[in-house]
């Protein structure tokens, strides 16, 4: 295992430092025309960041054969001499490159609708020049009727479990980049998810918002449901998402409380032809303090969750091997693996410069009582049992344009005892609206 400095690092925040006399201003939707009950708007995102990936290719499969690793899929920038790694991208940062629409309609004094098409691209990277098309995803396709008594959205959407972990993530990840989800695939990066969060996605919805009373709001969702895996392959009810939060303001603090659980039954057949039901379900808390002051303030949130069948990165994740889906264990048993996420972040803003900190930890772990236990069964892949990360994230606005630096030590731990130690260091700039 190598370990390598990070100079172009330290540049490029003594560069930020500099900046920080420089004013800024805050970003909004752009209104496009508003008129007669009817207005339409604008908001996205340009971005580019420059990424330095160092440290250990994934471990090599054992001499009996069993797999491990898998979850980066670096093999086309592994050095074979010493089984390490270095590898530089331009990716468009955690939220990503995108332009949004949306067409709001005022039908009366307490009856409003809302809506939003955001497309996004999966990255800007030219996937190491293997091809040149880029992905576009629709992410996001909604509208919601707000009324006194609620707000119905219906349509694509950033879904509820996760969203919690979220927040956390963004007061350190709005404006970077984290780890990069796969070290050779055109994609957004990842932040922190997989080392404590775990990202939301988006989905198909139908969710009913509760008007807030008391400081108080609650939120269900049914969605289209998730196929967990290639044994799992029937989904006969709908995902169950919800969310109840609490916000209120005490002078310059505001604090926020969510609280989060999902459920969803999948199904597969047996050998002997026979159905075996699951339960995917999840719970997730978060807290988050904000000090709202003019020149700007401390921030700090933490939280945690556990859950059954979920993934390490999204909720239902779907890999190709037992490394890198971790949803079932056991041969024709097909229990659920456990999961535990924990992370926090802590933030200071000072007239548009800000410093962020934090971490997180994940851990998988088998049903205890069921026979063939991940960590137990050399026959079976080395299914990983860990990943930790600890980062540091600088960000200067200025007007429109933020420019960040950044550092992320990433770790893991597969059952058998294979580890891997990562570095992550990189600049990027965002042009937002």
């Amino acid at each position: 295992m190598r370990r390598f400095g990070f100079s172009g690092l330290y540049v490029a925040t003594a560069f930020g430092l500099a900046m920080m006399v420089i004013p800024t201003r805050a970003g909004a939707d752009l209104t496009l025309y508003d008129r007669d009950g009817w207005s339409v708007y604008t908001k996205g995102m340009v971005a580019a960041h420059y990424q330095l990936m160092v440290g250990d290719a994934d471990p090599l499969p054992k001499s009996n054969g069993v797999l491990v690793g898998g979850l980066f899929l670096d093999g086309g920038a592994r050095d074979a001499r010493d089984n390490s790694l270095i590898l530089s991208r331009v990716r468009s940062g955690f939220i990503g490159s995108q332009i949004g629409f949306g067409i709001n309609r005022q039908i009366s004094e307490n009856v409003h609708v809302s809506s939003l098409l955001a497309v996004s691209l999966n990255d800007i990277s030219s996937s190491r020049g293997s091809d040149p098309v880029k992905g576009v995803d629709f992410r996001e396709a909604w509208a919601a009727l707000e009324t006194p008594y609620g707000a119905l959205k219906f349509g694509r959407m950033f879904s509820i479990f996760g969203s919690a972990s979220g927040e956390v993530v963004l007061l350190a990840y709005r404006y970077g980049l984290g780890s990069p989800c796969f070290a050779e695939l055109a994609t957004i990066g990842c932040a922190s998810v997989g080392a404590g969060p775990i990202y939301a996605g988006f989905d198909a919805q139908m969710r009913y918002i509760t008007p807030r009373l008391a400081g108080l709001e609650f939120q269900l969702a049914v969605s289209d449901p998730v196929k967990a895996s290639d044994f799992y392959v029937m989904t006969p009810f709908p995902r169950v998402d919800a969310q109840l939060s609490y916000d209120n303001q005490f002078g310059p603090v505001k604090l926020r409380v969510i609280g989060q659980g999902l459920w969803e039954e999948i199904q597969g057949v047996d050998v002997t032809n026979l159905v075996k039901r699951a339960e995917v379900w999840g719970a997730m808390g978060s807290a988050i303090l904000k000090m709202d002051l003019p020149w700007g303030g401390p921030s700090l949130g933490a939280g945690g969750w556990t859950g059954a069948g979920l993934g390490t990165r999204t909720v239902l994740e779907v890999g190709t091997n037992d490394t890198s889906n971790p949803l079932t264990f056991g041969g024709t048993n097909k229990e659920l693996r456990i999961f535990r996420g924990f992370y926090g972040n802590v933030a200071f803003n000072f007239h548009g410069s800000a410093l962020a900190a934090g971490g997180g930890i994940l851990y998988v772990r088998p049903v205890i009582s069921a026979p063939g236990k991940d960590d137990d069964d050399p026959k079976s892949n080395s299914v990983l049992s860990q990943q930790a990360e600890a980062h540091l994230v600088f960000t200067q606005q200025i007007d429109a344009v933020v420019l960040t630096a950044e550092y992320m030590r990433w770790s893991e731990q597969w059952h058998f005892g294979e580890t891997r130690d990562l570095n992550f260091g990189g600049v990027g700039a965002n042009f937002t609206w």
